[in-house]
């Protein structure tokens, strides 16, 4: 794919970073410049953390042309959380932008002549097999899953969002979203380097309202939470044409807004273990069309099933895990819905096990409800979502507790878990959980609560 566009649109800019600018001819040499460096080194796979910037894609792209596995990490991540991840999985070498992103070991300790990455006289060779991309999501029962992605996954996602959406040549993306999420790395950078556009590269949260206004984008991926902000300080440039909307639900009345700007709305249905990739929505009813080579099916509970070459090579070092969620090839998503008489999808209800954030995060409700549990003096816990805002219903061992305490204890385990899981409200009860009569927490009369509540 970089090959080819270098070829096709040598001084064409491929990537915009502030005042720096690429062009597709510099980004392929780059990147096989970046390959050929890490060839040198024996280990297979290279975790990567810092913020979006043109060398953080060059090395994510030049891991993989190395023929070595990409780990890609969320770089606001707490240290001790990180470290615990990828010990889990199993790291060789780490780049991260604290050290410039010199090959470090897994103790981030920089290794001996990695500096060196002079490759004068070295050619790239074509031929070598190229490694795989590893994100991480949160399942029913795990916080931090990884998810084995090819690089096949990843082309298979790029062009079925070309059959739906077009973008060439002459578009300019731009890119603000996470790069460690499916979602942002696919939509945001994957895509539009696909087709030969130019990718903006946002200049972090400070910029956010003002980067549609530097760079000029007519193409912008976004999370609904993203947009919703774009939407409240009227951000959206007027070069802009269309609008893709990932890694949460768009609600309707965004949607509709957005519609009324004229703008061209795409919402995407997908998830990590499916490339991002499963159906897309374009129209006011909300019902989504399956992307071109995926095939959805429903079980008979409604549950919606994904095969087709979207679907991930597996969990990393997980065969029980992927086997319960992959069989025979299938995924089980978890998620619920029928199709219309259109035969398009029609989600009506998703995972009960994770919470999805407007942010496009992911959370794995029981494993957070223990956490929140296992605190000093909480009996039992529910972690729910309201007017956007997530939030922990508690029940005290002892009747009248101070909530404030309570709130010290759920600030003390934020700073722990880092922003992206954020617990923003706590609500103190004085009797148990509401339940249903099979056991499980009655989310109707939590709802109910919460609007008395707030």
């Amino acid at each position: 794919m970089l090959e080819e566009n270098a070829n096709r649109h040598p001084k064409k800019t491929a990537v915009l970073y502030d005042t720096f600018a690429v062009n597709y001819k510099d980004l392929f040499d780059d990147v096989c410049n970046k390959a050929i460096h890490l060839q040198r080194f024996p280990g297979k796979r290279i975790a990567i953390y810092g913020p979006a910037s043109y060398r953080w894609i060059v090395n994510m792209l030049g891991i993989i042309l190395a023929g070595k596995d990409a780990v890609l990490v969320d770089f606001f991540l707490p240290q001790e959380m990180r470290s615990k991840v990828l010990k889990k999985i199993g790291i060789d070498y780490i780049l991260s932008s604290t050290n410039q992103y010199i090959l470090a070991d897994e103790e981030a300790i920089i290794i001996a002549n990695a500096d060196k990455d002079d490759v004068a006289g070295l050619d790239y060779n074509s031929k070598t097999a190229e490694g795989n991309i590893i994100m991480f999501t949160a399942t029913a029962d795990e916080s931090d899953k990884a998810v084995v992605l090819t690089p096949a996954n990843l082309l298979n996602t790029v062009n079925a969002i070309s059959s739906h959406c077009p973008c060439d040549e002459n578009d300019k993306v731009l890119s603000q979203i996470p790069l460690h999420h499916i979602f942002g790395l696919v939509y945001s950078l994957l895509w539009p380097l696909t087709c030969g556009a130019c990718v903006c590269v946002g200049r972090g949260l400070r910029h956010i309202d003002a980067d549609t206004y530097y760079y000029h984008p007519t193409i912008l991926p976004g999370s609904p939470s993203m947009m919703e902000y774009l939407k409240k300080v009227k951000a959206f440039n007027k070069e802009l044409k269309r609008v893709l909307i990932g890694g949460a639900s768009c609600p309707f009345r965004l949607f509709e807004y957005l519609k009324d700007q004229d703008l061209c709305v795409y919402s995407v249905y997908g998830m990590t273990e499916s490339s991002g990739c499963i159906a897309v929505n374009k129209d006011m009813d909300g019902s989504y069309e399956i992307y071109s080579g995926t095939n959805v099916e429903l079980a008979r509970d409604g549950e919606i099933l994904v095969s087709g070459p979207c679907v991930m090579e597996g969990y990393d070092k997980d065969e029980e895990g992927s086997r319960t969620i992959l069989k025979n090839g299938v995924l089980h998503t978890g998620d619920y819905g029928r199709f219309n008489h259109h035969g398009r999808l029609v989600l009506t209800k998703r995972n009960p096990g994770i919470l999805l954030l407007p942010t496009g995060e992911k959370i794995s409700r029981k494993i957070i409800n223990k956490e929140i549990t296992d605190l000093n003096g909480i009996a039992e816990s529910y972690l729910t979502v309201f007017e956007d805002k997530l939030i922990s219903v508690i029940v005290p061992i002892e009747k009248g507790g101070n909530p404030d305490r309570f709130k010290r204890q759920i600030d003390r385990y934020n700073k722990k878990v880092g922003y992206r899981w954020e617990i923003q409200k706590v609500v103190v009860l004085d009797r148990p959980l509401p339940r249903c009569g099979d056991g499980s927490v009655d989310e109707e009369a939590i709802e109910n609560l919460l609007i008395k509540e707030m």
